[in-house]
């Protein structure tokens, strides 16, 4: 069995491209490790994860019927019978223009096209949402390549948020990030201006340009006028905000809610909506004024009490038609001991523990003691307590974003936030953790903790929350070890649909859970196996050790014996070799008592020697009859045949003439005219 599934293992490597032995380990046991289940959960073919392609658009053609699935085999050995039976989808040639992808996908009749799956992006720009529809085989550049074609901006300075939670270059495969079917992707381009450009026309007639988008930063000198005083504030404003952010900006800065701000110094009618680089300001800087509302002076409530004054134009603008604003929040009678209206989190809170516990206190005061339980510590607390914990202990998160300045917060938590129904439900399968967004300062603390726990991406949609779009609750959920926000439940939602989300995302979770429990239950098996494993190990190498140990002390006593038996080599060594210098040093000596050999027509008796040595060696010499054997013998000595080392033979009759008296001249030896002698060792 174990063969069998390092062969499937190896096999959907191949198929799917993934290199992370884990992640392929889990899939296949998903799906009990059968090969066509687990590569169709991949690919999107077939009913494992829900993907795949519509009925209508599966089916083998003419040319598919006859296709030769042979070519498959290589790649998904044994199970390409079966695979191939899901690749029945025709993908249209990646060549098509990026005006037919957006309008969706078409298929080609060519049977080569048969190994993918379209996927659709969903890609924000600014204000505008640009649909692209690729085939899995295509690659990332190929998305730019059509937001280039549909919005006009350069490949090279196009940067894609979204696609996954690594970089990627242009060459990467799709197939290779698998993707859902469905993605939200952001394009930001930081290194280009927006091409929208204002202008206003000088006497000349030429236009002046005022700012581009995404590029310029005006610098607004605001002037706030009332009864006593003058008070300058110097606020810097990115092109791209709107009108309706400086007015905020401003309600932050001296209390004077928006409805209340009259402004003067605007080149041209402007609304709230109005975006700063349409309004035709003056650039770098320009000057307005704000003047506080004499009607609000004389209309509006004390400002110690929670009662506000709405119209009837901005209460039906809510669209809140379930509600009955005046009962509900604007016509409350004013309670007989009044109190101040504390902020829920107010600035200069040291930690986050002291914020939470003020942002209960106050909530409870506000809207009553039946809420949801607020998690009291810091966001990453709250993380590591639902989030990141044993699968059977983990709950989904919830961060409730508060505003004041919003006209749906006093609704949304009275009416829905602190339902018994959802209260109830929270508790049971939430935590609940909030922050208040009112003031600026808490606001950035609050982005700083996103921007680390939930991706630049997630934490630049909050930054673009305004009020209006406030209060919201972020489910947060868990995947991969990576924090997603899953769903983001505004405040204009009714409590029907908020239940229903809520319900609908700890289903998804319960799902996740369930499947996150069991392979925690693998992964402790496969520990426990392998920290039995790891005992074994080490009682085996405990044993090797001694073992070693041994070896190491015989190896020590035999490499002291060699190294006395080559010292005692040495030692013989340098003796021969002192004998030797001595034998030689007794050659040269000797040398210079050999008689001159005579001449070869000398007139007197000459007596040819010949000897023969142990090496075939011969030598001859001639010698004079009455030349003596000691003559003959330095003469051998003197070529290196000492005389305790060699014994000189005679051939026939054979005796040892070394021995003999060295007086006895060569004729008395008979060695007259001519003898040949043997040099032998003794």
């Amino acid at each position: 069995m174990a063969e069998s599934r390092d062969q499937v293992l190896i096999d959907f490597q191949s198929v799917t491209g993934i290199d992370d032995f884990d992640l392929c380990t889990n899939i296949l046991t998903q799906h009990d490790w059968n090969l066509e289940r687990a590569v169709n959960s991949i690919m999107g073919f077939g009913p494992s994860d829900g993907g795949g392609f519509p009925p209508d658009e599966i089916g083998p053609s003419p040319a598919e019927e006859n296709f030769d699935e042979s070519t498959l085999n290589p790649i998904l050995g044994q199970g390409s019978d079966r695979f191939i039976e899901g690749l029945g989808v025709h993908l249209r040639p990646p060549d098509h223009g990026a005006s037919d992808m957006a309008s969706g996908p078409s298929y080609s009749s060519s049977p080569l096209n048969f190994a993918g799956r379209m996927i659709h992006f969903n890609v924000e720009y600014r204000d505008k949402n640009t649909t692209v529809v690729l085939p899995d085989n295509e690659t990332v550049g190929k998305i730019k390549e059509i937001l280039e074609t549909e919005l006009g901006i350069p490949r090279a300075k196009q940067e894609l948020k979204g696609l996954v939670k690594r970089k990627v270059d242009d060459s990467t495969l799709l197939r290779d990030l698998h993707l859902p079917r469905e993605n939200s992707l952001y394009l930001l381009t930081p290194q280009i201006t927006n091409p929208t450009v204002n202008k206003t026309q000088n006497q000349d007639g030429e236009g002046t340009s005022h700012g581009l988008e995404g590029d310029r930063e005006y610098l607004l000198k605001i002037t706030y006028r009332d009864d006593t005083k003058y008070r300058n504030f110097p606020l810097k404003f990115n092109c791209s905000k709107t009108v309706g952010d400086v007015k905020q900006s401003l309600m932050t800065l001296t209390d004077i809610p928006v409805r209340f701000q009259i402004w003067s110094g605007w080149t041209k009618e402007v609304t709230d909506q109005d975006k700063l680089f349409d309004c035709c300001l003056n650039y770098p800087t320009h000057e307005l004024e704000m003047t506080k509302s004499e009607y609000s002076s004389t209309t509006c409530k004390p400002a110690d009490t929670e009662e506000m004054e709405v119209d009837s134009d901005e209460e039906e603008d809510t669209g809140l038609e379930n509600y009955s604003l005046d009962d509900d929040l604007f016509s409350q009678e004013e309670p007989k001991s009044s109190r101040r209206v504390e902020p829920l989190m107010p600035d200069g809170v040291g930690d986050d523990k002291s914020a939470l516990e003020h942002f209960t206190r106050e909530f409870t005061h506000r809207y009553g003691e039946c809420h949801p339980h607020f998690y009291i510590g810091s966001l990453d607390d709250a993380i590591q307590e639902s989030l990141v914990v044993r699968a059977t202990d983990r709950k989904l998160l919830a961060v409730y974003l508060h505003h004041d300045s919003s006209i749906f917060s006093n609704v949304f938590c009275s009416q829905l936030l602190c339902a018994e129904g959802i209260v109830n439900y929270l508790s049971v399968h939430f935590i609940t953790w909030a922050w208040d967004l009112t003031s600026t300062e808490n606001s950035a603390k609050f982005l700083q903790a996103a921007t680390r726990h939930f991706g630049s991406v997630a934490a630049t949609q909050m930054r673009s929350y305004n009020p209006d779009q406030l209060p919201s609750l972020l489910l947060i959920s868990r995947a991969k070890a990576t924090n997603e926000v899953i769903d983001v439940i505004q405040g204009h939602v009714t409590l029907d649909e908020m239940m229903t989300r809520l319900i609908h995302a700890v289903e998804v979770f319960q799902g996740q859970k369930h499947a996150d429990i069991n392979e925690e239950k693998e992964r402790e098996a496969r520990e426990r196996i392998k920290q039995e494993q790891d005992a074994a190990y080490q009682e085996s190498l405990a044993a090797d050790r001694k073992k070693a140990e041994a070896q190491k002390v015989e190896d020590d006593k035999r490499r002291e014996e060699q190294e006395r038996l080559i010292e005692e080599q040495k030692k013989v060594e340098n003796q021969k070799k002192e004998e030797q210098q001595i034998k030689e040093a007794i050659s040269k000596s000797i040398a210079t008592s050999v008689p001159v050999e005579p001449p070869e027509n000398s007139p007197g008796r000459i007596c040819s020697l010949r000897f023969r040595v142990a090496r075939s060696e011969i030598i001859t010499r001639r010698f004079l009859a009455e030349n003596t054997l000691e003559d003959l013998l330095n003469f051998l000595t003197a070529k290196g045949y000492h005389t305790e080392d060699y014994k000189v033979i005679t051939t026939y009759p054979r005796r040892d003439i070394s021995n003999l008296d060295k007086s006895s001249t060569l004729e008395t030896l008979k060695l007259y005219p001519q003898e040949t002698l043997i040099l032998e060792e003794r």
